[in-house]
């Protein structure tokens, strides 16, 4: 369920390939925030946003391939940029954040356990595999009405 490009439209190895979970470390690091340092939390998202910029270098450089303008290459920038910011990046960690804080949550009258101390790490670690199938055809919607409806300038 991948965003494509109107200039790409074959294989995307970047979102079509296992490699699209590379986008999701970051929600690793918001399952794994209640027992890790923050660094490490942090560090999860350098490497989604590595990916996410990877895959809109990737989107321009095709564009360009392919004979696009400058203009319109920089827009296949910005789009997979955006795309991936909001399905890779923000709103994954988001529920992933809220999951593991609403189990931390529920989990506060509770006795120290292994129980109380994994729980909210497995709740939000087991969400991950379908946020993909949940958010990116309404995100992709979204940057598909952005990117026809915003002006063009070219």
């Amino acid at each position: 369920m991948a965003h494509k490009h109107s200039l790409v439209e074959d294989f995307d190895w970047w979102r079509d390939s296992t490699v699209r979970y590379a986008g999701y470390t970051n929600e690793l690091g918001e399952a794994f925030r209640p027992l890790i340092p923050k660094a490490a939390v942090l560090s999860t998202y350098a490497v989604a946003v590595g990916y996410s910029a990877g895959d809109a270098f990737d989107k321009a450089r095709s564009a360009k391939s392919a004979g696009a303008t400058d203009k319109k290459a920089v827009s296949a920038f910005g789009i997979a940029a955006l795309w991936q910011l909001l399905a890779s990046v923000t709103i994954p960690a988001f529920f992933v954040n809220k999951q593991v804080a609403l189990t931390r949550a529920l989990l506060t009258s509770w006795k120290p356990s292994p129980v109380k101390t994994f729980a909210p790490t497995a709740s939000g670690i087991m969400i991950i595999p379908i946020l993909p199938f949940l958010l990116d055809p309404p995100i992709t919607k979204f940057v598909d009405y952005a990117e026809t409806h915003l002006p063009q300038g070219y």
